[in-house]
């Protein structure tokens, strides 16, 4: 009996609560789905294979986290699903049934549920990881050797695991809820009001007020104090500065939530052209009465959508900054770097490695020797104010995230027009006493010619130099050597003679003599030869007992381990955004199908009262869209303020597409939580329109 009463009611909820089970089923599903990154290596060739493997022991942590999340929400909104069934609970009672057999029914319930929602999680996720296979060959630009059909038992496990946690929880709260409830409460509960926590509302002002000036201070100490770098001075934060900036916000946006309702009563009172039309004063009151009663999980809520905003973003535009510096970071097919405080000695470790290894440069295509040198002041301190000097000659302010940058680096103009002749370009002039810039960053640019123009001056061993041209040289040749990274915010080009001298005095103790080489061979076959040259370096460097720094790399490799990074960071951070903000709609979503059951009564006595359905559907989309949106709006709040400054970091890598990739990561956002508020609407509707038509029937 007991059981066919549970399973009536999960067909019950099945049909009123579809929400709830749309997102375990979901969840089910990405945490399977994402969790059998491992098997996909199986399928895919290269180097790929091996980190996914690495990826997913990291994944497997992460799901951990997001399953408690998760858990979190979905118990807190378990909670509403009770408050919704208290009614029915108390007449179990008062037909005789003992309060261990109501338990029993919950019970039953809960894992009738659990193992549904497990199923038909399951088998979508299993034929979602078969998609998401694709996807993954596609990020990691990898081909897939195989395909057949695949289940993971790991992932299977993992994800049994977390939600059978989550079920025990949800059952354990169940019975301590209904252990705790007077029969009286539970027959009382749908004429039962919501307490208000703030009943004073010039208190609730208050803490409104106050929420949102911690929230703006917050916001200034991030905006002046950034994030906290291995750089410090001015735009640079310590970790003790973060800390407190993230605390002041975390606690300004719970005290904003909590006196947000009887601020938003007493702002409305004072409207009273709007605030008597209509349903408008029905419609504030409900609303004030819905964020009262969630302040707590609505504060909750607003801080992980920022995570999940601002951790999709941050991640997509890190991905294309890193992607856009990587195709102009490799204009050689290899480099080899040998640094030293002697070029004479890195020359000839160079020259006996090319001879042991057997490497025929000719044969291998094109090349370019060129040495490179830390500037140095007359009085022996690396220029580290660049463009504060240069902001000083100007009076220009220097651009946010460069107030540390500086440009040390020296090459003489043989060497440089010997780069430009390896990339096909025309060679360049300079006269003695004069310099070139080279920079390749645009957020600099505008400075840094304007510097120019005022006659920025150096001083490079014994000699004043001055600039040969009013603009820099902002092309291909900026990049003397293959990098991850190829933002140069600035390379001086000077004199033969004075580069001599500064290899002289060995510069700040270090130089770099860099071998630059463009294939004429295939790829494959250029870089066996260069991985023997880079083995021969090592061995001659250490037989000869050299400290020397030795580093080879080629633009196949940079490029797979650039691929490998952005799809590591977009991998992540598509999986935690996803499961993060289908968590907070679903909580969203079950507290307004709960309200609007619990106002059910309100809404037939609007009808009986005269009112039209036309304005009570209004007054329902209003509530339901504030209560969606006011968290949202939050949290968007804290995410631009947060992305302002990672804008500035990501900008040091002279690539910014952040508000770009903050387009599309709001798409994103607005299908999932756009989704989940019209589903709401509907149902919520269906709810109410179900109320006002039975009782006109009854009529």
């Amino acid at each position: 009996m007991l059981a066919k009463l549970a399973f009536g009611n999960m067909r019950k909820l099945m049909h009123d609560y579809a929400v709830y089970f749309l997102t375990l089923v979901l969840g089910v599903a990405v945490f399977y789905a994402f969790n059998t990154v491992s098997v996909q290596a199986d399928f895919l060739q290269g180097d790929v294979a091996e980190l996914l493997k690495r990826l997913g022991d990291l994944l497997r942590g992460i799901t951990v986290f997001l399953a408690f999340i998760m858990g979190f929400l979905m118990v807190y909104a378990n909670n509403f699903l009770m408050r919704r069934r208290k009614k029915e609970l108390g007449l179990y009672q008062v037909l005789g049934m003992r309060a261990g057999q109501v338990n029993a029914i919950l019970t039953l319930e809960t894992l009738m549920v659990a193992l549904a929602s497990f199923a038909v999680g399951l088998l979508v996720g299993a034929l979602f990881s078969q998609v998401l296979l694709f996807v993954t060959a596609s990020m990691f630009s990898a081909k897939i050797d195989r395909f057949s059909f695949f289940f993971s038992l790991d992932a299977l496990a993992l994800t049994a695991i977390c939600f059978a946690v989550t079920f025990v929880v949800m059952m354990v709260f169940n019975t301590f809820t209904l252990s705790r409830v007077r029969l009286i409460d539970l027959m009382s509960s749908g004429r039962q009001n919501e307490k208000q926590r703030v009943r004073n509302l010039p208190a609730s002002i208050v803490l409104a007020l106050a929420g949102a000036a911690l929230i703006a201070y917050a916001y200034w100490r991030l905006t002046t104090q950034g994030f906290p770098t291995s750089v410090s001075g001015a735009g640079s934060s310590s970790t003790t500065d973060f800390g407190i900036t993230t605390a002041l916000m975390i606690v300004g946006t719970y005290v904003f939530f909590y006196g947000f309702a009887g601020a938003l009563t007493m702002l409305a009172t004072h409207l009273k052209r709007h605030y008597w039309s209509g349903l408008h004063m029905f419609t504030m009151r409900e609303i004030a009465s819905r964020i009262n009663t969630a302040s707590i999980s609505m504060g909750t809520i607003a801080l992980i959508l920022f995570f999940a905003m601002t951790s999709v973003t941050a991640g997509m535009s890190l991905c294309n900054a890193l992607n856009a510096s990587l195709a102009e970071s490799i204009p050689y097919s290899a480099s080899a770097v040998v640094y030293s405080s002697d070029n004479g000695g890195a020359d000839a470790l160079l020259e006996e490695a090319l001879q042991t290894s057997g490497v025929d440069l000719k044969a291998l295509g094109t090349s370019a020797q060129i040495h490179i040198a830390t500037l140095n002041s007359a009085d022996g301190t690396a220029l580290e104010n660049t463009f504060a000097a240069m902001a000083a000659l100007t009076g220009e302010s220097i651009p946010s995230g460069f107030e540390n940058a500086h440009a040390f680096e020296t090459i003489g103009i043989s060497d440089y027009n010997s780069i430009r002749a390896l990339q096909g370009l025309e060679p360049v002039s300079l006269s003695d006493g004069h310099y070139l810039y080279l920079c390749n960053m645009d957020q600099i640019e505008g400075l840094v010619n304007k510097a120019l123009a005022a006659g920025y001056s150096i001083k490079a061993g014994s000699a004043t130099l001055t600039p040969e041209r009013s603009t820099l040289i902002d092309d291909v040749s900026c990049v003397l050597v293959n990098s991850a990274l190829g933002a140069t915010p600035g390379i001086y080009v000077v004199p033969d003679s004075v580069a001599e001298e500064l290899d002289e005095l060995g510069a700040a103790g270090q130089t770099e003599t860099v071998l630059d080489i463009r294939y004429s061979v295939s790829d494959e076959q250029g870089d066996e030869e260069v991985a023997k040259l880079q083995q021969a370096l090592y061995d001659v460097s250490k037989a000869n007992g050299l400290q020397n720094g030795v580093q080879v790399m080629t633009a196949n490799g940079l490029r797979n381990e650039g691929v490998t990074t952005t799809g590591l960071i977009s991998y992540l951070a598509i999986y935690i955004g996803f499961v993060l903000v289908v968590a907070c709609a679903a909580i969203l979503a079950i507290q307004q199908l709960s309200a609007a059951s619990d106002s059910a009564l309100r809404y037939r006595t609007l009808s009986e009262l005269g009112s039209s359905e036309k304005l009570i559907f209004s007054s329902l989309r209003s509530q339901i869209c504030f209560a969606f949106l006011l968290p949202l709006i939050v949290g968007m709040a804290h995410s631009l303020c947060a992305l302002v400054q990672v804008e500035k970091l990501v900008a040091l890598f002279g690539y910014s597409n952040l508000w770009r990739s903050m387009l599309l990561g709001i798409g994103i956002f607005a299908l999932v939580y756009g989704g989940y508020l019209v589903i709401t609407y509907r149902m919520a509707h269906g709810v109410v329109k179900s109320a006002i038509r039975t009782n006109r029937h009854a009529l």
